[in-house]
């Protein structure tokens, strides 16, 4: 999965969920309210081991710049 993809997935996700990756983060193999479900939702995809993401409420202040010493915080818009 290209960088631009996996940021197009996380954007489109349902806000406070859970989404899981294919062990080798190729593709979406499930998603869920919970962890729990996600997982479950994965493994009845046929993927015993997920990667699991947190999707926040809000994207806003979650993404950060590393520049130099300095870290800033970056809108999404």
């Amino acid at each position: 999965m290209s960088a631009e993809e996996r940021v197009r997935i996380l954007g489109e996700a349902e806000p406070n969920s859970w989404l899981a990756l294919s062990s080798d983060e190729s593709r979406v193999v499930g998603r869920g309210a919970t962890y729990g479900d996600a997982v479950a939702d994965a493994e009845k995809n046929g993927e015993e081991d997920p990667v699991l993401i947190k999707i926040p409420d809000n994207w806003n202040s979650r993404v950060y710049s590393v520049c130099g010493y300095t870290l800033q915080t970056l809108p999404i818009q």
